[in-house]
């Protein structure tokens, strides 16, 4: 499936309350600039083609870049209020924070977070499991944020299965 075919079903598969105005430009190089690294392409183009969030893979959501007092897609106001709250240190010293560049976009529900890493070109995939032993954040094998929404509007990452089974095991040893 080419680019524009994905984002085209990616659009069909979005429930039409939920297709916010597209994120401007000047609304995705804010986001750019605090994170320090450009979005990756696939990535903005489901921002400026298809909304401003909302959009998803496989029922899940994704923040939107701005706040939209129209539209509630997770616990969070936008992109931006949540990646400050993942970068930020924690009081509870056994927990991480999430590296500078690595942005939560998605709400998976039960304290897990799809993250996309801003520092690679095509969006590396990461989840932030809150339902671990500890709170913390586990790479994928997905390369791309591309693949992740192809894996998606497949129907391949919900419940236990091919996101599950990528994930590199994490020890919550220290």
């Amino acid at each position: 499936m080419t680019e524009d075919e994905l984002i085209a079903v990616i659009r069909a598969q979005t429930p039409a309350g939920n297709l916010a105005p597209v994120a401007t430009p000047t609304v995705i190089a804010a986001v750019e600039a605090e994170v320090g690294h450009p979005m990756p392409r696939f990535l903005r183009r489901l921002y400026a083609e298809v909304s401003n969030g909302g959009f998803g893979a496989d029922g899940w959501e994704c923040a939107s870049l701005s706040p939209l007092p129209d539209h509630y897609f997770c616990d969070g106001e936008d992109v931006l209020e949540l990646y400050r709250s993942y970068t930020t240190p924690p009081e509870d010293p056994d927990d991480e924070t999430v590296p500078p560049g690595i942005v939560p976009i998605m709400d998976r529900g039960c304290t897990m977070w799809t993250l996309v890493d801003f520092r690679t070109p095509d969006g590396r995939i990461w989840v932030w499991d809150g339902d671990a032993c500890c709170r913390r954040l586990v790479p994928t094998t997905i390369t791309s944020v591309r693949e992740y929404f192809a894996e998606g509007v497949a129907g391949r990452l919900d419940g236990p299965g091919p996101l599950e089974s990528q994930l590199v095991r994490a020890s919550c040893e220290h």
